[in-house]
């Protein structure tokens, strides 16, 4: 089978190898399509919270047929089904023709649900629906959010209005406005602009308790958007889009405000679930997806094609992802 391979940071190659056999519990899986996801990104720097060594596929999340099982009963049920699935800790990525999973890391596709569209069910959407739960959990009033304009952040915005939750889109584009505004968005603010920050606290003022969603993490933007929403609110921190510096914090605005900074990160928060909870998650992911609520797709190329579909990717995020069609 052909396989994207990763044998040092950055450092990508494609292969050849053997397909893999399941093992009881386990399914093999006849790829269709796996995304790039900022967490690809930094599995492949090796700045990701998971190292499973070199050689190694990357791909954390895809679709396909599952055509072989390893034994169990859910394994059996789910041979010969269309499915969405994430990798195992134990094995290569979903970048490759094949690949072998627990069973239990794979959810049946709904009959309406594309495989295109089943590729991306697990990291945007769940991420989505655990913010929303934090959100109502916490009593947060109101959520800002940083790359409002990209996959996650429109769906965070359709679950958060769906919530009845207010939601203000940061952006770093002036040509990404329009869109959210037409999502019925609070408030959408381009923070490359000077006069951001006026905008933002004056839009904030009116709340008491705010979740601040951010990915870039470090510089100083993340910090100064932090000291514009109301004393006592969350910045969560789900990504770091910005390796090359440092994050620039200010400590007056700790001590006198009371803020807190926590990391988000998916695979955790899941290992937390039951299994009616992740249940009744892929089910409302099943609905969503189902229901038209789909993932902008900018482009589907072949895994040969790996380094033109990092570059895409890289250069416009927003612009929707970019699938490996296997």
């Amino acid at each position: 089978m052909k396989a994207i391979q990763l044998t040092a940071p950055n450092k990508l190659e494609l292969v050849e190898k053997p397909i893999p056999k399941p093992k009881a519990g386990e399914v093999l899986i006849k790829m269709a399509f796996s995304p790039i996801n900022p967490s690809d990104l930094a599995f492949l720097s090796g700045s990701y919270g998971v190292n499973k060594g070199y050689p190694v596929v990357p791909g954390f999340e895809g679709s396909g047929v599952v055509v072989e099982n390893g034994g169990g009963m859910y394994g059996r049920m789910l041979t010969d089904k269309n499915v969405a699935c994430v990798v195992s800790p134990k094995y290569d990525g979903t970048w490759a023709e094949y690949m072998v999973t627990e069973a239990k890391s794979c959810v049946k596709l709904g009959k309406n649900v594309p495989l295109d569209q089943g590729a991306m069910f697990f990291v945007n959407p769940l991420t989505a629906i655990s913010f929303i739960q934090m959100a109502k959990k916490e009593s947060y009033d109101l959520i800002v959010m940083s790359a409002a304009a990209s996959a996650l952040g429109k769906m965070t915005l359709h679950l958060a209005n769906e919530a009845g939750i207010p939601f203000i889109g940061l952006v770093r584009k002036e040509d990404q406005l329009e869109e959210l505004v037409k999502n019925s968005v609070l408030a959408a603010i381009d923070v490359s602009k000077d006069s951001y920050r006026e905008k933002l606290k004056s839009t904030c003022s009116k709340f008491r308790k705010v979740l601040y969603l951010d990915c870039v993490a470090a510089g100083e933007t993340p910090y100064k958007i932090l000291s514009c929403i109301p004393g006592g609110s969350k910045m969560l921190i789900y990504g770091q889009l910005e390796l090359n510096q440092k994050p620039v914090i200010i400590p007056a605005d700790m001590i006198f405000h009371h803020y807190s900074i926590e990391g988000f990160w998916l695979q955790k928060k899941i290992c937390g679930f039951g299994f009616l909870e992740i249940f009744s998650m892929t089910g409302k992911v099943n609905k969503l997806l189902a229901g038209g609520f789909e993932n902008k797709i900018a482009s589907k190329l072949a895994l040969d094609e790996f380094d033109k579909g990092l570059s895409e990717y890289v250069n416009n995020m927003s612009g929707g992802k970019v699938l490996f069609a296997m």
